[in-house]
Order: structure tokens, then C-alpha cells, then sequence
């Protein structure tokens, strides 16, 4: 798994690339917990590049996610690929998660008018 920030935007981003498994979940805690520790937190993650997701990212997904609604924030997914959006679907989680389908969609999303 690659794993890029980007803070340059108005929320930060996290773009991950090739496949997350059960090896990558302490990384992927490491860097992403910190982005959405805060109150009012807001976090992208961007799962247009990954490949492939095991039990374990689910997990790391869900740590993230649940984190940031904790602090009273949000993390929302974007663009994941027809295999991860097959898992979400079969494990019921693309109800749970917010999931939009492009970075603009992110940014109103995010919007005060939002």
C-alpha cells in the first residue's frame, strides 16, 4: 500500500494506491487517526487506486471513520474501485460509510452550505 497526504485543499487528503492489507493496518492508523483526533475534523480518502482490500483495511477504514464521528468530524471515501465498492456492498458497509464518487463531490460536501 501507498499512502500520500495531501494538505494543500480546504480538507486534507488521503490518497491510498495498490492494496491495503493486514500488514499495512498500523501505518495506515499512524498516519490517518492524527488527521481526525481533532473536533470538527474533516478527512478524503481517496480508494480510486486500490486494488484490493482485506479484512483488516476494512477494519483500519472503519477505526478511521468511526474516529473522526467520535470527535465530531468526518471522514468521507471517494471513488473507490469496483472491487472495493463490491466489498462494501457485500458487507453492508456502503451504508455505514459516506462514499462519493469524485473529489468535487468532497468539496461540497464539505461546504458551509452543505
Amino acid at each position: 500500500m501507498e499512502l500520500r497526504i495531501d494538505h494543500s485543499g480546504p480538507v486534507p487528503l488521503a490518497s491510498l494506491r495498490g492494496e491495503i492489507r493486514s500488514e499495512d493496518a498500523v501505518t495506515f492508523l499512524e498516519e490517518l487517526h492524527p488527521l481526525v483526533a481533532e473536533p470538527d475534523s474533516r478527512l478524503a480518502i481517496d480508494l480510486s487506486q486500490v486494488e484490493f482490500i482485506d479484512s483488516s483495511g476494512l477494519t483500519s477504514l472503519i477505526n478511521v471513520v468511526t474516529r473522526a464521528r467520535l470527535a465530531k468530524g468526518r471522514a468521507i471515501l471517494v471513488g473507490p474501485t469496483p472491487f472495493v465498492s463490491g466489498v462494501f456492498e457485500v458487507t453492508n458497509l456502503n451504508r455505514w460509510f459516506e462514499i462519493v464518487d469524485t473529489l468535487d463531490e468532497v468539496r461540497k460536501a464539505f461546504s458551509p452550505l452543505a
